[in-house]
């Protein structure tokens, strides 16, 4: 078995200490600045999405919120306004933590380029920047990408669970933020690496869940602690799994890859952290979650779990309230993964 090389970015293998000295004057000037320009801003991306190209897109409502139309039910995130706002948020908490590096895979000049569930597009927008000596294509089950871009990034639309028919071999296969997005991980690590030319890389970047709590504070019997466990048993009970990201090394190496290293990083749940970075990260967490918790619950709850709508409204509104308070120090791991096809 090929060994993995697990790192850690400067600062990121610390234990996170809680700041027992927040007062509400600095949660306000943190949570005010950044984050809410960010919030802001992150409307002018997809809506520019300016379509979300309406003539071709098969959407329907459930539940209050837009759905994908194309291979419907395989993707249990919505795609309305709200969400395509959020995953623009989320990009630059991406950005944040990965202090603006795009990859971490070492390609060079790379001739042909996948960025698997490509969402909004940014990130391929970006490495299309970056690489204009490369083709950048991105593939998402949603029509919402914006109608400019370089002319080297392209847009398909494809369920990617299903046998890849791209014409050409690929240098880099890149992944961002798809936990619950994919049934079956070991097909979608096989296909990367039949996919990729000799010497090319796959890179997942990820959250795993379930949210890591060390000190107690965040007892099952809470509001947030039941939530966290009903995520990962809608997660079992569905089929799309929320603990793959940190096995991605381990079926990496299942299908072929060599070179695996895996670096991890922390989101806090909220500002909880005493370290500066880790504050931060904190803030644009919460931000993220108190936007988003209700469109990663929705679909998983009343489809899987038997849940009526409001049960799932009521329920996130408790959550989210006590995901807010500093008193819990909960955070996720986040990892970069990558591995080259010998």
């Amino acid at each position: 078995m090929h060994q993995v090389d697990t790192t850690f970015p400067q600062g990121a293998n610390v234990d996170l200490e809680a700041d027992e000295n927040i007062d509400d004057a600095e949660m306000q000037s943190l949570a005010g600045s950044d984050v809410d320009s960010a919030l802001g801003e992150s409307e002018a991306w997809p809506s520019s999405t300016a379509s979300l190209r309406s003539s071709i897109v098969r959407a329907r409502e459930e539940n209050g919120r837009i759905y994908h139309g194309y291979k419907d039910g395989k993707y249990v995130l919505p795609t309305d306004q709200e969400e395509l706002d959020r995953q623009a948020f989320q990009y630059q908490l991406c950005q944040l933590t990965f202090e603006n590096r795009l990859n971490f895979a070492p390609v060079h000049h790379p001739h042909r380029v996948l960025d698997v569930g490509c969402g909004i597009g940014l990130w391929a927008i970006d490495f299309g920047e970056e690489h204009p000596e490369s083709e950048v294509v991105g593939v998402d089950l949603s029509p919402v990408q914006p109608g400019f871009t370089p002319p080297n990034v392209h847009y398909e639309i494809d369920d990617l669970e299903e046998e890849w028919s791209f014409s050409r071999k690929f240098d880099y296969v890149h992944s961002m933020m798809m936990t619950g997005a994919f049934r079956d991980w070991h097909n979608f690590h096989q296909q990367a690496f039949d996919n990729l030319n000799t010497g090319g890389w796959l890179e997942i970047q990820d959250i795993d869940f379930p949210m890591r709590c060390d000190d107690g504070t965040i007892p099952p019997d809470c509001d947030l602690g039941r939530w966290n466990e009903l995520m990962m048993e809608a997660g079992r009970r569905s089929g799309f799994l929320l603990d793959t990201c940190g096995k991605a090394a381990e079926m990496m190496t299942s299908v072929g890859f060599v070179d695996i290293v895996r670096i991890q990083f922390k989101w806090p749940i909220n500002q909880w952290p005493r370290d500066v970075k880790h504050k931060t990260l904190g803030v644009w967490t919460e931000a993220n979650f108190s936007v988003g918790l209700e469109s990663m619950t929705l679909a998983l709850f009343t489809r899987f779990m038997g849940w009526r709508k409001e049960e799932v409204w009521d329920f996130s509104a408790r959550v989210i309230a006590e995901w807010r308070d500093v008193e819990r120090h909960g955070y996720f791991d986040v990892y970069v993964t990558y591995g080259r096809k010998p």
